[in-house]
């Protein structure tokens, strides 16, 4: 099977999945859970006890049917249905726009297998508030026509509580949809214009926009480059998109006023469905990069366009320190040692409280499998519309208006350490303005600061 055969099938299955999720808050609706289990084990344990009683009485064992009629009672007994009251409900609908080809596609299908393990994982724990919750996954084709139509799908067929965008590029496209909806979305990383609550009401993130990102790198460099005749200089490296642009202005200017001296802006041209680069396209760029000699260099790509670009940089000898954004660094550069990255999302395996529970639904489902940062970001994300949902179930009913007022609710909301601690108002739909710094070392994504802040 070719890779594009595999990711056209994984999308085929992910779309396909119907996933659970809970609140933090439901302990009483776990406990009655866990008594109605042990009622229904009693009433089976009660009923084969009464079943094998009769037989006994009326001498079926001697007919001389065989092992195949036990092992055939045995299973009935076991499969009487019986009634579940904890998932009568109505369900609790979220729609997912998540990439599995092209540019994003490799952090896309990780962290819609990080929403999936969650959504099983707290499923297990009885629902939120004892209603189930659907997660509706489609894949993002990023043709226009098709975004647009999996939107009014998932708006107006499935009537979704809340929408989670993957993409950048699909947040812009939608952005005037969502707002005529009112539908609450979440998206993975938003430019920092979005999070103006007052223009764009219904727009949220779970991580620091790229614009603090930035300012958090800058701040960095200026306190802990360890350079101190001089400025540090530093250029910025990305694609020529909206993606790698939109923030470089303000953080120039940031920059410039922690006392950073600031390089000609390095762009890289990848050809299109790929993300690799042959030299030759990638000469002019590093020569322009070589000629200002910067000691730092901040990158905003792909990882996988990032592990290219690196790779080549290598060759070459350069003695620039790379730090990377949130969106390039990730386990593909792990070949790279003393590459760093500004990430708020904690890697896969790090030892901290709420990767308990990604570490043991691990073994117990795909022990072999490896992943990365975005399946834990996935893992998270479901964690905090788990929460929204949860805040937003009263007696009189659920609307999309009381999700993004729970949203906006939200204070030093932790979720173990995998994300910074959220807090989002009606004013500022920020969530975080800190992240921590890692580095790479010895093939291993390393903590390499604490959190930094630059403040609201």
């Amino acid at each position: 099977m070719s890779p594009g055969q595999g990711n056209e099938n994984f999308s085929r299955a992910l779309c396909g999945q119907f996933v659970r999720h809970i609140d933090k808050h439901q302990m009483t609706s776990t406990k009655s859970q866990i008594n109605f289990n042990n009622k229904n084990l009693n009433i089976q344990s009660r009923l084969g006890h009464w079943i094998f009683e009769i037989w006994n009485l009326f001498g079926f064992w001697n007919l001389g049917f065989g092992i195949w009629l036990y092992l055939s009672v045995f299973a009935l007994i076991f499969i009487i249905p019986l009634p579940n009251p904890a998932f009568s409900q109505p369900p609790l609908k979220v729609g997912c726009l998540i990439p599995f080809t092209g540019r994003w596609g490799d952090s896309g299908r990780e962290c819609a297998k990080g929403m999936l393990d969650a959504s099983k994982w707290l499923n297990q724990r009885a629902g939120i508030f004892g209603m189930k919750l659907e997660v509706l996954l489609i894949d993002d084709t990023f043709e226009p026509a098709e975004t647009v139509a999996a939107f009014r799908k998932l708006n107006e067929a499935d009537q979704v509580l809340l929408l989670y965008l993957h993409s950048m590029e699909t947040a812009l496209r939608l952005l005037p949809h969502i707002h005529f909806n009112r539908l609450p979305t979440v998206n993975s990383s938003l430019p920092s214009h979005l999070t103006n609550a007052v223009k764009h009401p219904y727009i949220f993130s779970v991580t620091p926009t790229p614009l603090d990102l930035s300012k958090i790198a800058m701040k960095f460099i200026s306190e802990r480059s360890g350079i101190k005749v001089r400025k540090p200089k530093i250029v910025f490296v990305g694609s020529s998109d909206h993606t790698s642009r939109h923030f470089l202005d303000e953080a120039k200017q940031y920059a410039k006023q922690l006392g950073i001296d600031i390089g000609p802006d390095i762009w890289v041209f990848y050809p299109p469905q790929s993300t690799d680069i042959a030299m030759k396209e990638l000469a002019p760029s590093l020569s322009t990069m070589s000629a200002y000699s910067p000691d730092f260099a901040y990158l905003s790509l792909s990882s996988k366009e990032a592990s290219s670009l690196l790779q080549h940089a290598k060759e070459l000898g350069f003695g620039t320190r790379w730090i990377c954004n949130m969106k390039a660094f990730d386990e593909n550069l792990t070949p790279f040692d003393g590459v760093l990255g500004v990430q708020p999302i904690s890697p896969f395996g790090e030892d901290i409280p709420g990767m308990v529970g990604i570490k043991e639904a691990h073994q117990r489902w795909h022990p072999y499998d490896s992943h990365t940062l975005s399946y834990v970001e996935g893992w998270a994300t479901v964690q905090v519309i788990a929460e929204a949902l949860g805040r937003s179930l009263p007696e009189q009913g659920l609307s999309r208006e009381r999700v993004k007022l729970a949203l906006e609710g939200f204070r030093n909301f932790v979720v173990g350490g995998l994300i910074p601690p959220l807090t989002i108002t009606a004013k500022d739909h920020r969530p975080s303005v800190e992240s921590r710094i890692f580095i790479v070392k010895e093939g291993k994504l390393l903590r390499h600061t604490g959190f930094i802040s630059i403040g609201r």
